[in-house]
């Protein structure tokens, strides 16, 4: 690890060894406790990661909505200026970036779905809202850093190695580092994904049943839906499928037509027809156009929290 942190700048890793060790057991257990919206337990697995890294700047991405662990924005804000408090006592700049969870970010729910949206990203190729919230967080870290003068400039700055294949590059370079073979590293860099991530044996289709705007794709309903076609755990020990999830077509604000695909079921023999109505409800088709607004608002030490378009025109 240390190697790595010096030659490369950045480590992956999950709770090992002498790093937080006691919140790998303790996270294994939330989901089936009814604990995983308990604000104390959230924060703490959180920051105990964090400061045991020894940083000296933390952004934190705070969810808000349907899918997020708090029930209300104003939980939300709370749970984030916790975590910020306790971050700055520590030592540590921390901001909280509070974005919005009721609506899935990007296309993709499930395991290797999700992977190749995010490399997709990171060429420049992903979903506006996922590139936003990276690009938003990214600024503030440089900030911090005194690599960017203001939160444009730095969210400018991110986009940049997108678009240039800087963090691309940077990534794979994280990747072999830590073990991922050559060939693998060139398959994901040419975008060969099928040669490297699992694939479902079955696709199918969720149509609309009416033409209108999509006013609500309910993240939470795709994600338990997900998790009961095998992309999560139910119970601890439970072996996740890589391959399973939900990929969308259309997402919140689109105008569809009667008969148009919104989303594909990506499974493996567990979609029942209970669990297709389920994720057929999950998208709420109506008059209105209402577009996400995922980046919500900036919380920092002792002063109030800032819409984020009025944060960003300030700093």
């Amino acid at each position: 690890m240390n190697r790595t942190l010096r030659d490369v700048g950045c480590y992956v890793t999950t709770q090992f060894g002498n790093i937080a060790p006691a919140d790998k057991t303790l996270y294994s257990i939330r989901d089936i406790t009814s604990t995983v919206c308990y604000a104390p337990l959230s924060c703490s697995s959180i920051m105990s990661k964090k400061l045991a890294e020894g940083i000296g700047s933390l952004v934190l991405d705070v969810k808000s909505g349907l899918a997020s662990t708090t029930d209300s924005y104003e939980q939300a804000e709370w749970l984030a200026r916790m975590m910020v408090d306790i971050g700055h006592g520590m030592g540590v700049k921390t901001t909280a970036v509070l974005t919005e969870m009721n609506t899935p970010i990007g296309y993709t729910i499930g395991n290797s779905l999700e992977i190749i949206e995010s490399l997709e990203c990171i060429k420049g190729n992903g979903p506006a809202d996922l590139e936003k919230i990276t690009a938003v967080q990214g600024a503030i870290l440089l900030c911090e850093a005194g690599i960017a003068s203001t939160q444009e400039q730095g969210e400018q700055m991110i986009l940049k190695t997108f678009k240039d294949g800087t963090a691309l590059e940077k990534f794979l370079q994280i990747l072999g580092n830590q073990g991922v073979e050559k060939r693998t590293l060139e398959l994901l860099k040419k975008g060969e994904y099928e040669q490297v991530f699992a694939k479902p044996k079955y696709v199918e289709n969720i149509t609309a049943q009416q033409s209108g705007y999509i006013e609500e794709v309910n993240a939470m309903a795709l994600g338990t839906a997900t998790v009961l076609l095998g992309g999560g755990r139910q119970l601890p020990g439970d072996k996740i499928d890589p391959a399973v999830g939900i990929k969308l077509v259309r997402t919140k604000g689109d105008r569809v037509q009667n008969g148009d695909i919104l989303a594909e079921i990506h499974h493996n023999g567990k979609l029942s027809k209970m669990l297709q109505t389920r994720i057929e409800e999950a998208f709420l088709i109506g008059e209105n156009k209402t577009p996400i607004r995922r980046v919500l608002a900036i919380v920092k030490p002792d002063v109030s929290t800032v819409d984020y378009e009025v944060y960003r025109r300030q700093h």
